[in-house]
């Protein structure tokens, strides 16, 4: 039985993220090592994907992304869709759980923190998307716990049928590299989105603050640059390895991140890093400046502080980076993690017959 390859759907919903990084790795995974092509769920196709790829509608506005992820995968699961898989995957918990299908949540964080680090109108709309995925997630055959923040909420919430994982960088893309500084001052890296809970506009106004000794460059936000910060649009992956490695500091101010990507790019690239402590997993502080977002003036002071012991940032960098480069390299987790899956799969197909 083990010699037949099981149909493997992933549910990938929008582009974008860490959500995208994690279901296309994982799928990229089980074609390079189990021979599995897996078919994806897309709320927009693209044409550049390897992938056979099942369009569900949106209803609602994107930024009630969460919601359309629910409706579409109830929907697949409706009309039958999912019935057709012996295998379902999804990042966060879904409606992808049928009588007959194997369904594996990839969870990479603490629901119960975040809802507590979202404003008080947020928190509302989470609420029910949190009782969601919780529910969905009891249903699951299978958790795929990348944090262990995550392993403690599954803990509080009664999910015992998880393994754990970790979260990963492709170290041949991310990776030290020479290029030329983009000015004479100190310069500071933000990589994301305009959502409150990334406290950009936290970032923003201290670079303007230290404007005499600051440049700040934005990866992922496009408007129109304004005095010391620069706002460079979306990114290749291969442009924003040379923007980790053109800057002096990468900043993460987050009020609160799971286990965010950007942590372990900068970490693979050597950058010195400046954390929000509400943003960096327990297991890479060592490796980062870390301060207090809710606290006035610490963000400021402690960029001054990066600038004035930067050698003690550099040699937090290059630990780091010798560090991720042993233990979050992409190919060895996503390998192992598919392996788990498909072993677990098996094992309970035997059980059940």
């Amino acid at each position: 039985m083990d010699s037949v390859k099981p149909r493997v759907f992933i549910w990938q919903g929008r582009w974008r993220g860490g959500a995208e990084k994690i279901t296309l790795g994982v799928g990229e995974a089980f074609k390079k090592y189990h021979g599995i092509s897996p078919t994806l769920g897309v709320l927009e196709k693209r044409e550049d994907v390897d992938f056979e790829q099942i369009v569900v509608k949106e209803l609602f506005p994107e930024r009630l992304i969460g919601y359309n992820a629910f409706l579409a995968t109830w929907y697949l699961n409706k009309k039958g869709v999912l019935d057709r898989f012996d295998i379902a995957f999804s990042h966060g918990g879904l409606f992808l759980k049928t009588k007959n299908n194997f369904y594996v949540c990839h969870e990479a964080s603490d629901l119960d923190l975040l809802g507590k680090n979202l404003s008080p109108l947020s928190r509302l709309a989470f609420l029910l998307i949190k009782r969601w995925r919780v529910a969905s997630m009891k249903k699951a055959n299978l958790i795929v716990s990348s944090v262990r923040g995550c392993d403690r909420f599954l803990e509080r919430h009664g999910i015992k049928n998880y393994v754990r994982s970790s979260s990963f960088v492709d170290t041949k893309i991310f990776r030290p590299i020479k290029v030329p500084t983009p000015s004479e001052k100190f310069n500071v890296l933000f990589v994301g989105r305009k959502d409150p809970i990334k406290n950009f506009k936290g970032l923003r106004k201290v670079c303007w603050e230290l404007k005499d000794k600051v440049n700040l460059y934005v990866a992922g936000i496009a408007i129109e640059s304004e005095a010391n910060v620069s706002y460079l649009g979306e990114l290749t992956e291969n442009e924003l390895v040379q923007w980790y490695n053109r800057c002096d500091l990468f900043v993460l101010p987050s009020f609160w991140e799971g286990f965010p990507f950007v942590l372990l790019e900068g970490l693979a690239c050597r950058t010195p890093i400046l954390a929000s402590k509400y943003a960096v997993p327990e297991i890479l502080k060592e490796f980062t400046a870390t301060f207090d977002p809710y606290k006035k003036n610490e963000l400021k002071e402690k960029i001054l502080w990066s600038i004035d012991n930067y050698d003690e940032m550099l040699n937090m960098a290059e630990k780091g980076y010798k560090f991720v480069i042993k233990n979050y390299d992409k190919e060895k987790v996503l390998k192992e993690e598919t392996g788990t899956i498909i072993k677990v799969f098996f094992k309970s197909s035997k059980l059940n017959l």
